[in-house]
């Protein structure tokens, strides 16, 4: 009864370790994304990111994260990373009238229909977008 006690009490310290650090990563004002709720923060590889939803694939994506070099990405409450895409049907990469004229194709997502070009997390397989452009 004694070693019961002991193991599911300690189970307790644990759910509540964890519950302690996903409320360190979001929804407080020192924590690396304030205004991210909960379930927006997924750790990648040991990095917390905070994603969004591809209402395409139905799948979060990471858009920001907090990597040992600082934050990669760009914040999904801000529009300073965004660029209007040129007239017309010109490449979204790769030409002086596209979108990302410097980047390389690999480097271009579409997240919820609008391309976006990306950069790798060190230590990690995911891209998170750095500048997209406008519909």
């Amino acid at each position: 009864m004694k070693t019961t006690a002991i193991i599911a009490g300690a189970g307790l310290m644990m759910l509540g370790a964890l519950g302690q650090a996903q409320a360190q990563v979001s929804g407080t004002p020192g924590s690396p994304f304030p205004n991210a709720a909960p379930h927006e923060i997924q750790t990648i590889n040991g990095v917390p990111c905070r994603t969004i939803l591809d209402r395409e694939s139905n799948q979060r994506i990471p858009v920001q994260c907090a990597s040992p070099t600082g934050m990669i990405g760009m914040d999904p409450t801000t529009t300073g990373s965004v660029l209007m895409a040129p007239a017309g049907q010109a490449p979204v990469s790769g030409t002086p009238a596209s979108a990302f004229p410097t980047a390389a194709p690999h480097e271009i997502r579409v997240i919820n229909g609008v391309p976006c070009r990306t950069v790798l997390v060190q230590g990690t397989d995911q891209r998170v977008p750095v500048e997209c452009a406008s519909r």
